[in-house]
């Protein structure tokens, strides 16, 4: 009688026991990726996670931890050319050797696995493209140039051009989804490029919304505590 309680408990309480799960896809041009994947506890934002240079999914891992604790979901990626996810037309691809169109085509990658939670029924509306450094850059370029259009858009640590990445055309081009941006001060390249992004938009009527860090660049913003909550905290009055 004890375990047909436990099994009902289990199976009433659903998305609450939901586990993290390893996926893999693929992109339009052939390259083949892997993620991690947690659903959303209950019609709740999924993040799309895109690391920075020469990193990988695991860089995620206390943001991943906040996101399941808030009952948010995520997928976050091994962009092409790192981590597990290596291969594309079927050959070896790494990111040591990327030209600047290579790393411009890295966008593709969060577009399609913002096609992949949509073939799994979730809306764009529900979907937040969230990118550390030129992870930052590839986000906000996927949000600007890809077919599915998230409701924000969070970029750790930007910057005006990372591997040939540039943001500020998509930044202060018209715009459905919200922008928020993230640097510390001491991160010098990304606050200024934060500082200029966000004048060049409200030079043309757009928004722009930046939070300050005490320190660090990208992920490593989330060393300071009170930088989780405000993004909570900002993605709930959208």
């Amino acid at each position: 009688m004890r375990y047909l309680f436990f099994a009902a408990l289990l199976f009433a309480c659903g998305p609450a026991f939901s586990q993290q799960k390893t996926v893999r896809f693929n992109t339009p041009d052939g390259c083949r990726l892997e993620a991690f994947y947690l659903a959303p506890s209950s019609g709740s934002y999924v993040f799309i996670n895109a690391h920075g240079l020469g990193s990988d999914k695991n860089e995620w891992g206390l943001f991943q931890e906040k996101l399941k604790g808030a009952g948010y979901g995520y997928l976050s990626l091994d962009l092409r050319g790192h981590g597990k996810s290596r291969t594309c037309k079927g050959k070896e691809k790494k990111y040591m050797f990327f030209s600047e169109a290579d790393w411009n085509a890295v966008s593709l990658d969060i577009e399609a696995a913002a096609a992949w939670l949509k073939k799994r029924g979730l809306s764009p509306e529900k979907m937040v493209f969230c990118g550390a450094s030129v992870g930052a850059n590839l986000a906000l370029k996927a949000a600007a140039t890809g077919a599915i259009k998230p409701a924000a858009v969070i970029l750790l640590s930007p910057g005006l051009e990372y591997a040939g990445v540039k943001t500020e055309s998509y930044f202060s081009a018209p715009r459905d989804f919200q922008i928020l941006s993230v640097a510390a001060r001491n991160d010098v390249y990304a606050w200024e490029s934060v500082l200029k992004l966000n004048r060049a938009a409200m030079e043309r009527g757009l928004s722009a919304y930046s939070l300050e860090a005490a320190g660090g660049h990208g992920v490593n913003m989330f060393k300071t505590p009170s930088i989780i909550p405000a993004i909570f905290n900002w993605l709930g009055d959208k």
